[in-house]
């Protein structure tokens, strides 16, 4: 029976990650299947950017994961916050003619 062990790096992203093998939810990181086959692999975790990958599992593996955080948007300027909210409401009101 071949096993795919999912290795999440970093600890902050493992610790919320959601793992689905073929569209459903795994409880822990491990998957034994009953013979070699090709699995879809998504890792989803709050604040860090998507994994998705097709694995041909044939014998015992390890995927390693590594998710990338996602940028916050506070890191946008006054300027910039004031621009795109001058911006909409010139939208609103060239769409109200």
């Amino acid at each position: 029976m071949p096993t795919l062990f999912i290795d999440v790096k970093p600890a902050d992203a493992a610790a919320v990650a959601e793992i689905q093998i073929d569209g459903s939810a795994l409880v822990g990181n491990k998957l034994e299947l009953e013979a070699p086959r090709r699995v879809h692999v998504s890792v989803i975790a709050v604040g860090f950017h998507r994994f998705h990958a097709d694995v041909m599992v044939d014998a015992d593996k390890t995927l390693p994961v590594t998710l990338a955080p996602r940028p916050h948007k506070k890191n946008r300027t006054l300027a910039v916050t004031l621009g795109m909210g001058a911006i909409g409401v010139i939208g609103w009101l060239v769409r109200r003619r």
